[in-house]
């Protein structure tokens, strides 16, 4: 029953711009509630990768299409143009890669010290607010330029989503601002903050599990039967995603309309409240 109510916690906190670990360090703090263990937050994780698969696998395909084609030409001596017309997406490939860089350096050699502000509920409330902020800010967005995310724009959304590892700050909030305001279209920097997190969300899962995979292999006395506790992990993920495909495809509908700045409506009491618990604790 845990691991389905993480499942439908982590699906709608994970895509809606909340912030899922603000959640998780509230839960923590005020209510009693322990984080769930290293294997079933991967499994809850792989659950909204699964989602955004299930959502976006054509893009996927096409991008990584492109991406290796355009990397062909240009290694063969392609020229730009030839390149832009023969793989239209290769400049969206090069943008995830460049993108994904800040977040894999900052949680790499950060990683100890954005753990530490998982015990702080004041630091999460004071991030939600921030959220909240970034999400009013979607109003003062210039007019959309182009659709297309480049190299440039994508480090700089990437840099965003590497800032949202601190427990407070949406990644799909912040991500998606950041977009609009270098001048994105809302639908193109939906997309392509989901496109962005796939690498990070399947190198989060990765890292995380080699804490534990040595103690899987091992069988202890009094362990939980294996089977059981593939039940609860399956259990988990598949709710996740279930949950987290339907807020995904919320959340694109939202965004197209213009109306991100709706969840700052809840950041900012809610962040409130955090932060004055937190002053009072």
């Amino acid at each position: 029953m845990d691991a389905i109510l993480l499942g439908v916690l982590q699906g709608l906190t994970e895509f809606l711009p909340v912030s899922s670990s603000a959640h998780l360090v509230a839960a923590q703090e005020l209510l009693g509630v322990h984080s769930p263990g290293i294997l079933l937050e991967v499994a809850l994780h792989l659950g909204t990768l699964v989602a955004i698969l299930v959502v976006f696998w054509r893009e996927l395909l096409t991008v990584a299409a492109d991406g290796c084609r355009g990397l062909f030409m240009h290694l063969k001596g392609g020229r730009a143009r030839a390149v832009s017309e023969q793989a239209p997406l290769f400049s969206t490939a090069v943008a995830i890669v460049v993108g994904s860089v800040p977040v894999v350096c900052v949680g790499v050699l950060f990683e100890e010290a954005i753990e530490g502000f998982f015990d702080s509920l004041l630091s999460s409330g004071a991030f939600l607010l921030l959220t909240g902020l970034i999400l009013l800010s979607s109003r003062f967005a210039p007019r959309p330029r182009t659709d297309r995310v480049g190299a440039g724009r994508g480090f700089v959304i990437g840099i965003a989503q590497a800032a949202a590892l601190l427990p407070g700050i949406s990644r799909s909030g912040a991500t998606i601002v950041t977009g609009c305001l270098l001048g994105v279209d809302r639908r193109a920097a939906g997309r392509f903050s989901f496109l962005l997190v796939v690498p990070a969300l399947a190198g989060a899962a990765l890292w995380k599990l080699r804490h534990v995979l040595p103690a899987v292999t091992e069988v202890s006395p009094g362990a939980e039967d294996p089977l059981v506790q593939a039940g609860v992990l399956a259990a988990g993920a598949l709710v996740s995603a279930v949950v987290g495909t339907v807020c995904l495809l919320l959340l694109l509908r939202v965004v197209e309309r213009g109306r991100l700045h709706w969840f700052a409506a809840y950041c900012l009491p809610v962040g409130a409240l955090m932060t004055a618990a937190g002053l009072l604790s």
